[in-house]
């Protein structure tokens, strides 16, 4: 088994070989859509600043692990942002999970961000760092509500507030009164593009236009969105629902949906009819959608908001593992984020000596070590329990 770190630009994200073994590997493993290459390089064009890097595993010749990373100044740091999901190490075994994230420990020299992980993923990443000599803090970057479709519908329902599936009742039978209530779910390549630009449209209506908060508010978000929509459905992974009342769109939602789990990314709602709630209308639709599809959960995405929490008691865990390696350059980084005098003059060296053994500058550990007596960013938390760190 060998691990190496791709740097090359060209060849990571646009190498058409390369990107069938990393969709041949995530069937294999049965990974969600957001730890494939589609995902990624849609996320690039629109967020990219530097170089992809592929940390790889091979095992006689085939792809058995893939973690993209950039790296820039000695700071490694995966692909995501708040439009990610669960991505993390995608490897076939737990010993090709360990050499992935053994080889982005390497790169690091002053500290490595690895981000949206699930709590198994971040229980391993912090301990194989902290085996390393890493100092480590895990931050709970989101709890996202999912729904697990056990059973039937009808026993999921019964589990729901009855006064909260009341009001859903009678918003509905109030719209139905004014014309016909429709779901559409469109799902072929021919037809999602005339869905997305109705999706965009309300989405881009009310308070998020004025706070700039839709998605074509954002030439970036916009074209990240583009991106997403013409890689994944092609794919077979997109569905655009739109709800309409006499003809007229209410309601809809992009979403990811594979043969596991359906994923709302966006969901953009008319404010006219805000208040007779389709949103709820159009959720509770495709919940029962996806519960006569087989799938195993829905998952709706972003933080753990009242509305969402209406739906499941259940949560799932995304977290951020940061490292900080056990080099002159590791412990200046870890200074420097305090933002004190002594962590700015430790900062100041560390472009000079990141990757640097702590060893081989021994003559600069007397004014790195004052610095560090100073004050320590890696700390246990404060009461309040925001983060968590060890040693």
């Amino acid at each position: 088994m060998t691990a190496a770190l791709v740097a090359a630009p060209t060849a990571v994200l646009a190498d058409d070989a390369l990107l069938a073994e990393w969709d041949d590997l995530a069937d294999r493993v049965g990974a969600g859509p957001f730890q494939r290459p589609g995902w990624y390089r849609a996320w690039w064009s629109a967020f990219g600043t530097s170089t992809v890097r592929l940390v790889q595993v091979r095992r006689d010749g085939r792809l058995a692990g893939v973690l993209p990373v950039t790296r820039r100044w000695g700071r490694v740091t995966t692909l995501d942002n708040w439009h990610s999901f669960l991505c993390g190490p995608l490897a076939e075994d737990a010993a090709t999970r360990s050499s992935l994230v053994d080889r982005a420990i390497s790169a690091a020299g002053l500290s490595a961000d690895i981000g949206h992980l699930s709590t198994e993923d971040a229980d391993h990443v912090a301990g194989l760092a902290t085996d390393r000599g890493c100092r480590v803090r895990r931050t709970m970057i989101q709890r996202s509500p999912f729904v697990a479709l056990d059973g039937t519908f009808d026993t999921y329902r019964s589990g729901l507030s009855s006064k909260f599936l009341g009001r859903i009742r009678s918003r509905r039978r109030k719209l139905e009164q004014s014309g016909e209530l429709t779901l559409r779910v469109h799902t072929d390549p021919g037809d999602v593009d005339g869905a997305l630009r109705e999706l965009l449209r309300i989405e881009n209506l009310g308070w998020k236009a004025e706070q700039g908060s839709s998605i074509v508010a954002q030439d970036s978000t916009h074209r990240f969105y583009r991106s997403i929509v013409g890689w994944a459905a092609p794919a077979g992974l997109l569905e655009v629902s739109l709800l309409t009342l006499g003809g007229r769109t209410i309601a809809a939602e992009l979403a990811l949906v594979d043969g596991q789990s359906h994923y709302g990314l966006k969901m953009g709602i008319d404010p006219e009819f805000r208040s007779a709630g389709p949103g709820f209308i159009l959720a509770h639709d495709l919940i029962e959608r996806s519960f006569s599809r087989g799938l195993s959960t829905f998952e709706f995405m972003g933080s753990a908001s009242e509305e969402k929490l209406r739906w499941t008691g259940e949560t799932r865990a995304i977290e951020q593992v940061r490292l900080f390696p056990p080099t002159v350059g590791g412990r200046a980084a870890r200074l420097a984020g305090l933002g004190a005098k002594a962590g700015r003059r430790a900062g100041s060296v560390a472009g000079r000596i990141a990757d640097r053994p702590v060893a081989t500058v021994r003559a600069l550990g007397g004014s790195v070590g004052r610095a560090n007596r100073s004050a320590d960013p890696c700390a246990p938390p404060a009461a309040d329990g925001s983060g968590s760190a060890s040693s």
